[in-house]
């Protein structure tokens, strides 16, 4: 394969993203070339440095790209996270509560002020241009799903009243500015108990059920992980958090406080 000075494949680069209708050029700052890019507004889906990688092996042409075989070999599969969230989708349904999917986005009245928190700005991820007061923030909850999203699937008709058991295991984003992009991503496990009468301990056999299943050598938790806590979504001392070896806190449970909004449900 032939080999090419730095500053002749700048020169490349450049002519490939002017061809792509970008505004590219090389610059000099500090002793060092740089290669400056205008993206105009009409690219929107120019987001990060790898985007104008990608226009430039468009440009270039991928079936110009000269085959090799790889030094490796590699086998695909299945992303270890998602894995693992399957196995605990497995284990909650197993428990017999019937798994649903909510919308990724909420309004900022749901993810606070019908949660009875209030917002301290350290958090949440919001939308910049919504499109609707409804996709306003990211559910930001430290520990779980914001689970007011999961009420409207309770008792949907005030005159039924029968036991619901659901749940869901998805993503929640916090502020992180240790990241690239400012915030992070966590998987997060949600499970609602509705009936007449308080679930507590419906929702605790759950987790000592999940508990045992998730034990390993590099999980660990003493033989009493309840600890007290003061969530402001939960009736005071009707309420707990899970805590592993070491104090740190995994999950939290509790009776739905009466301020929450559609508690009357739970």
């Amino acid at each position: 394969m032939c080999q090419y000075s730095t500053a002749y494949l700048k020169l490349q680069a450049v002519s490939l993203l002017n061809k792509m209708h970008l505004q590219a050029e090389i610059c000099s700052s500090n002793g060092k070339t740089r290669i400056s890019v205008s993206v105009p507004p009409t690219r929107s889906d120019i987001l990060h440095a790898r985007d104008l990688a990608e226009d430039i092996a468009i440009a270039y042409g991928y079936n110009n790209v000269p085959k090799s075989k790889p030094k490796c070999v590699t086998m695909g599969g299945r992303q270890p996270l998602n894995l693992f969230s399957d196995k605990i989708r497995a284990e909650v349904a197993r428990a017999g509560y019937m798994e649903v999917l909510t919308f990724v986005l909420c309004s900022h009245e749901e993810n606070f002020e019908m949660l009875n928190r209030t917002d301290d700005r350290s958090k949440t991820v919001i939308i910049a241009n919504p499109r609707t007061s409804e996709f306003e923030v990211h559910f930001s909850q430290a520990y779980s799903l914001p689970w007011c999203s999961l009420f409207p699937y309770c008792f949907p008709d005030e005159s039924s009243f029968e036991s619901e058991l659901i749940f869901e295991v998805g993503d929640v984003v916090t502020l992180n500015s240790s990241n690239e992009v400012g915030a992070s991503n966590n998987r997060r496990l949600a499970a609602l108990y509705c009936n007449r009468v308080s679930g507590f301990e419906e929702i605790m056999g759950l987790v000592d059920s999940i508990v045992k299943v998730v034990r390993a050598d590099h999980v660990k938790f003493d033989k009493n992980y309840y600890a007290p806590t003061n969530e402001p979504e939960f009736f005071p001392k009707r309420q707990c958090k899970i805590v592993m070896k070491g104090g740190k806190e995994v999950g939290y449970l509790g009776v739905v406080h009466a301020e929450v909004h559609l508690s009357s449900y739970s």
